[in-house]
């Protein structure tokens, strides 16, 4: 048997053995242990910055210094929430499959959405009997514009309003607060009060009626008198500005997003409509829509240039497939592309084209005919007159 003092001094060597092999294990593991590298961010696209942009642009112009500062940093939020909403809302009153039955593309689904939403819908066909005119309703009528912005609330629908300026427009608001002008909701001045006394008689109040207010600014200038430093004049002109270009470019954002959200084929055209309804510039969908390998892009460049397109518009090629920037992008003329041979996606004509080919090869024909027989009328005429010439001579 062992003595404890053997024991002991077994268990100690143990001990020692055992920190010298933790000692070994920690020299494997490194005393700093690197951060992974960030996962790197998308690209964004040439669209999404546009948008991006004009939140920025909204921010700097219509919230700082309007609001709370906690305000400030909410607004610009709400602002790019609405816009994905109108983008939305357009996706639902234009489904994928209903877009391709209006401006074919890649391929008909055999859906009608005023069918599902209507005809087939069994809330409306528990309400009403079979030939009810319920039955006849167009869902893009029925999920209108009007109806849309109306569900809105009210902050929302604030954003669509169209600029008006104030009905009374004061030149200074301290000094000189009693000289006003009374406007229209485009600017127009109604009325003149006190500017006879402010400008000395230089500039009469009833020689401002029916000016527009930017008119008003430009003749002060003209007569050299100073306006007030910040005077409520120039100010209302600005906010008018702002608030025009702020409606304009939320819908064009939308628009924006509808291209993006719907992808190659059917974003562009979904936002080809949009731009139609709400007069925006119909070269911008057209712009992004160009897929080679696309069925329908002849019929969509039809559709474009009867809406008054350009030929000479120049198009990004394959711009979903690109993470390029602007100007990487390869582009193409619809000139360019309708004279393309090599596609068969382009060699053929539009009805319309076809018919007026047609009419043409009609009209030509024709033409011939009357050439050949007018040809026949000479030749019999010349015959004539030499048989009567012979006759003169032989006489």
């Amino acid at each position: 048997m062992l003595k404890i003092g053997e024991i002991i001094h077994k268990n100690k060597e143990r001990k020692d053995e055992r920190k010298k092999k933790v000692k070994v294990y920690d020299s494997f593991i490194p005393s700093y242990i690197p951060p992974a590298p960030p996962m790197p961010r998308p690209t964004k696209s040439i669209l999404d910055k546009k948008v991006d942009e004009f939140i920025d642009w909204y921010f700097k112009n219509m919230v700082k210094g309007n609001y709370t500062d906690i305000g400030e940093y909410q607004f610009p939020k709400e602002m790019r929430d609405l816009i994905e909403k109108i983008a939305v809302w357009y996706e639902l009153r234009y489904p994928s499959y209903e877009i391709n039955r209006l401006m074919p593309g890649i391929g008909q689904e055999q859906i009608n959405v005023d069918d599902i939403m209507f005809k087939n819908n069994s809330y409306i066909n528990g309400l009403v009997d079979e030939n009810s005119d319920a039955k006849e309703l167009e869902w893009s009528e029925f999920y209108n514009t009007n109806t849309f912005i109306k569900s809105l609330p009210c902050e929302e629908r604030f954003y669509f309003a169209r600029p008006k300026y104030q009905d009374i427009v004061y030149l200074n608001g301290t000094r000189f607060m009693n000289t006003h002008l009374h406007l229209t909701g485009n600017g127009t001045v109604e009325k003149a009060e006190l500017v006879t006394e402010y400008t000395k008689g230089i500039i009469k109040d009833e020689e401002l009626q029916g000016k527009k207010i930017k008119e008003v600014v430009e003749l002060f200038k003209e007569r050299e008198i100073q306006l007030p430093k910040d005077n409520g004049l120039e100010k209302a002109i600005k906010y008018y500005n702002n608030w025009k270009y702020q409606r304009e470019e939320m819908l064009n954002c939308a628009m924006y997003r509808i291209i993006e959200r719907g992808g190659t084929r059917i974003g562009p055209r979904r936002a080809f409509l949009f731009a139609k309804e709400f007069k925006r510039n119909i070269d911008i969908p057209m712009k992004y829509a160009v897929d080679r390998s696309d069925p329908g892009l002849r019929i969509f460049m039809n559709e474009y240039l009867k809406a008054g397109g350009s030929k000479d518009l120049e198009c990004y090629v394959d711009y979903f497939s690109s993470l390029k920037r602007e100007s990487e992008l390869e582009t193409v003329t619809i000139q360019e592309l309708i004279l393309t041979n090599n596609n068969n996606a382009l060699t053929f004509y539009t009805p319309e084209e076809t018919e007026l080919h047609q009419k043409i090869a009609t009209v030509l024909a024709n033409s011939n005919q009357y050439k050949e027989g007018e040809k026949e009328k000479i030749f019999q005429k010349r015959l004539e007159r030499k048989i009567e010439e012979s006759k003169k001579r032989l006489g």
